[in-house]
């Protein structure tokens, strides 16, 4: 069975494997042992909060409870700009017209702002690829966290997509901007956001607008376009209901989408009801279940169905999983896929 939990010390060299094989562009999942351990016992204290926290991390693992063994990623940020400043880059258009020559030039400007600010951000999301196909119901088990303790997160969300790199695995709009001004490759800046040391961006950022007319064809093909290996993340997210504003991140030029925490399609669809057990189900459905804890939190994609009387009918292994009893409450959603 593959289960969805908060991560624990234990996991630690599951999750140092899962940060290389994810590469270069995952800065939340940095292949450096103790910045993962300090990540994981921030996130331990952040599921043993009571209440809302700005610096709070919440950090799932999806396990294949059968091999014992993390296979996947999850995160939550409760807060962004909690400890230092959050940035992006607003593209906007600048129209400049000249009556003694009759000619209009239509150009984009780069603005540094802190517009995201003040949002949840969700984030960290990676699976094996050996477990293809289970990369939306992981994403979709950290909306049904937020949907379940809703006051601990901000009423916006956002989320960052990884942006466009090339054969070499550089990136065209580091090159093209933040090399210039940080004079460092972009893995080196990767690096050091992985570790959580970005005072340098508030150091050394250029503050006056960059017109993209003056950036390589590169750089500006660049602009608001994710990684290949991101489209998928990109696409469920739309799904959800986020949207692309013109943000854009200041390393790699990817788009950043938000949506109101509301608005988010799984949230609207999750429902709290008396979970029963029940064996030899007939008229089931695919199911995302998870229990009402928090700092027990559990989350499995399985068959169950649903009574007349709104109860969840579950077999007994899916509901040891989550670790309740018949006559607890638990939090579900339909899904469509098989």
């Amino acid at each position: 069975m593959l289960l969805v939990r908060p991560a624990r010390i234990a996991d630690i060299d599951d999750l140092l494997e899962l940060s290389h094989i994810a590469g270069s562009g995952m800065t939340s999942l940095p292949p450096e042992r103790e910045i993962l351990l300090k990540k994981i016992q921030r996130s331990l204290a952040s599921f043993t909060h009571n209440a809302f926290q700005r610096e709070d991390y919440f950090l799932l693992v999806l396990e294949d409870t059968q091999n014992k063994k993390v296979i996947g990623t999850a995160g939550i940020y409760a807060c962004t700009g909690s400890d230092q400043a959050f940035y992006a880059y607003r593209v906007t258009p600048a129209n400049h017209y000249s009556h003694s020559l009759k000619r209009d030039v239509r150009a984009e400007l780069l603005h540094l702002t802190n517009d995201y600010t003040d949002c949840s951000e969700i984030g960290t999301l990676f699976i094996n690829g050996d477990y293809k196909g289970n990369g939306s119901w992981l994403a979709r088990s950290r909306y049904l966290l937020m949907a379940q303790f809703r006051d601990r997160f901000c009423e916006n969300v956002i989320a960052q997509i990884r942006g466009w790199l090339d054969a070499d695995n550089r990136s065209p709009f580091w090159d093209a901007i933040g090399q210039h001004f940080f004079e460092m490759d972009y893995n080196e800046a990767d690096r050091l956001c992985g570790t959580g040391s970005n005072q340098f961006i508030t150091e050394l950022m250029p503050r006056h607008p960059i017109y993209t007319h003056l950036l390589p064809e590169t750089a500006r093909e660049a602009i608001g376009t994710a990684h290949p290996a991101a489209a998928r993340a990109r696409a469920l997210l739309e799904q959800e209901g986020f949207q692309y504003e013109n943000l854009i991140d200041i390393f790699d030029g990817g788009p950043m989408l938000r949506a109101p925490i509301e608005a988010i399609a799984s949230i609207q669809r999750a429902h709290i009801s008396e979970v029963s057990e029940a064996t030899n189900l007939i008229h089931t459905e695919n199911l995302l279940i998870t229990n009402t804890q928090l700092g027990g939190y559990r989350a499995v994609k399985a068959m169950g169905q649903i009574s007349e009387h709104g109860a969840v009918l579950l077999e007994p292994e899916t509901i040891s999983a989550l670790n309740v009893t018949p006559g607890d409450a638990v939090q579900y959603m339909r899904l469509e896929e098989k």
